[in-house]
């Protein structure tokens, strides 16, 4: 059965309370329309500003009337009170929950009581009966949901908000919802460093893949899959479709920021959206990638204009300012990832509440040039490895552990350039470092903004891409994540970049990945390296656009809200290099793109290249 994307409410919710949550959802709630529903900004993190502004910014890609706040604490309701317009603002007690009811028969009916667990089940089973939800101390049924399209949504529990997110979701689509255990967190890092070894020497593939598979599928339970149906999993690390090679299937995070992932999915497909007009390329060339000669084929034939990063261009500075400062909405990656090489540092310190600690943590670092020969730009992946002998992965002994300031303190100390380091070692590999091989360095990827703030799908036939980096390009609102769980071929990887980009362009993105693999892979075949990540009902598409004008009206507006950030820092020395270095890549990038397009009359929708 094919899914239609649904239509986004004019509303949205931002609670941290679940209950109030649930029954706010009850209240406003629509068939066939999503509900946008996300937590509050983590005020405690570092960067908070950023975390009020993403949530803003999510809100801002479709036409809200309403923005309902609950259940937030002070701090962080006055961050989002500073950005949105007050007109559209609405604080919600649970008290004032009947007054949005719009449904008469919902207003009448007798609510739905539940209990205090298993939220998400009663929030769904509410939704389709019409009704109202009340929470009681009482246990909760043990029941899945069914939904009439013949998807299911299966989400695996821990973060309650995130159950009300998928109660949401699935009666969006017409879904149903089945509930999952938590799955230990020390078992879910070692069923994924299993997936990362399948191809070590000595080993057997298929009946690794077989026995993982299998583990997948029992973790869910006693799940009844939809007859020729799909899947949607909301997990917090584990790749459960997987488990499911027999139907399409796509994934989801729990944590963090599932509500503004699923935001971001549902807003780019919603009626007379723009589609994937704009897309990159990048081949470093330090693996064979027949691929991408296939995309630069394939892609303009739709009227998508291309720009492509090849050989020596494909260096750690080019591709890092392509993935944050250009406005792309399709990237395809061909070269090698996995955890680099690195250090393992021991720091002591004396931490704010006057406790010796002991921090150990492994470094990667990447390198990129800059216009000074004499100036590097340098990014490093941080892994607390452990602290005062216990290791950060066990989640039972650090459950006993005293942490208060320790970590909070070190970056501190860190950020200060206080050095506590009393030890370092040289080390083969830095998990979950993720390393991508550029033309001269290794390209570390961090959960920061994409494609000057847009929300592109990105395709990465980098091996083992998917482990580390569908989170963080998901973080950095990437709406859509294909990678890979182990090594593929490149002929493996031409062909099911070339099915994707060809015979399944225009299907919803988890079906045409699980067609692709199908047919690349063989039916009864157990190799499926490939793995979807975001809303089911994405699509590639293209749309007609007069391309270069739209690019060269983005980056001309953007190369002047930078020069005036650049204007407004300018005595301060410190920060302004990398200001300057943001003003000279817009200032390139327009004076190329006029250049190339607008010196006479050419096809605005020709390959890019």
């Amino acid at each position: 059965m094919t899914l239609e994307c649904p239509r986004l409410l004019p509303a949205a919710v931002i609670c941290d309370d679940v209950y109030l949550a649930a029954r706010l959802s009850c209240a406003v709630s629509k068939r066939g329309y999503y509900l946008p529903v996300m937590d509050g900004p983590r005020m405690s993190r570092d960067d908070r500003e950023a975390e009020a502004a993403r949530r803003n910014n999510a809100i801002a890609r479709f036409q809200v009337v309403n923005v309902l706040l609950g259940g937030l604490p002070d701090d962080a309701a006055a961050a989002m009170r500073a950005l949105l317009p007050q007109k559209l603002l609405r604080d919600v007690k649970d008290d004032h929950v009947s007054d949005l009811i719009l449904d008469d028969l919902m207003f009448w009916a007798e609510p739905l009581t539940w209990g205090k667990e298993r939220i998400g089940e009663g929030l769904l089973t509410a939704l389709y009966q019409r009704r109202m939800i009340v929470f009681e101390d009482e246990p909760s049924p043990v029941r899945s949901v069914e939904g009439p399209s013949g998807h299911l949504v299966v989400c695996e529990m821990g973060e309650p908000l995130s159950e009300v997110i998928a109660a949401n979701y699935a009666f969006a689509l017409g879904a149903g919802l089945h509930l999952i255990d938590p799955v230990d967190e020390s078992e879910a890092h070692a069923l994924l460093e299993d997936f990362y070894s399948i191809d070590a020497p000595g080993a057997n593939p298929a009946a690794i893949r077989e026995m993982l598979g299998a583990k997948l599928r029992e973790l869910c339970g006693n799940i009844k899959p939809p007859k020729e149906g799909s899947l949607t999993f909301i997990s917090k690390h584990l790749p459960f479709g997987i488990g499911f090679p027999e139907l399409p299937s796509t994934h989801l995070f729990q944590y963090p920021d599932l509500g503004i992932a699923v935001l971001n999915g549902f807003a780019a497909e919603q009626k007379g959206r723009r589609g994937t007009n704009v897309a990159v390329v990048v081949d470093p060339e330090k693996v064979r990638a027949p691929e991408i000669e296939a995309a630069k084929t394939l892609l303009p034939k739709r009227s998508i204009f291309l720009r492509g990063y090849s050989g020596k261009t494909a260096t750690v500075r080019n591709v890092s300012d392509m993935l944050e400062l250009f406005p792309y909405d399709l990237l395809i990656f061909a070269t090698h990832c996995g955890d680099a090489d690195g250090f393992r540092e021991t720091y002591k310190f004396e931490d704010s509440e006057g406790i010796d600690r002991t921090l150990v943590v492994d470094l990667a670092i990447g390198v990129a040039d800059t216009d000074d020969p004499d100036m590097l730009r340098v990014s490093q992946f941080m892994r607390f490895h452990s602290l005062d002998g216990v290791d950060w992965t066990d989640p039972v002994a650090k459950a006993k552990l005293h942490v208060g300031t320790a970590i909070a303190d070190f970056m501190k100390l860190h950020k200060d350039g206080d050095d506590a380091r009393v030890d370092q070692e040289a080390i083969p590999r830095v998990l979950g470092s993720a390393a991508m091989a550029m033309a001269d360095s290794n390209l570390l990827i961090f959960s920061r903004s994409l494609a000057m703030d847009g929300n592109p799908v990105i395709i990465n036939n980098a091996c083992v891409s998917w482990r580390e980096l569908a989170s963080r390009f998901t973080f950095g609102n990437a709406r859509a994540y294909i990678g890979t769980l182990y090594s593929v071929s490149d002929m493996e990887a031409e062909a099911v970049v070339v099915r994707l980009l060809d015979k399944e362009f225009g299907k919803c993105l988890p079906h045409a990945l699980w067609n692709a693999q199908r047919v690349v892979y063989g039916k009864d075949d157990g190799r499926r390296p490939y793995v979807a990540t975001g809303v089911y009902t994405q699509k590639l598409r293209a749309t007609q656009e007069a391309v270069p004008l739209r690019l060269l009206q983005l980056l001309t507006s953007a190369r002047a809200e930078w020069e005036a950030k650049r204007k407004k820092q300018m005595k301060f020395a410190e920060g302004s290099k990398r200001l300057d270095a943001i003003c000279d890549y817009y200032e390139q990038e327009v004076k190329g793109l006029r250049e190339r397009w607008f010196q006479g009359a050419r096809d605005t929708h020709a390959d890019g290249l």
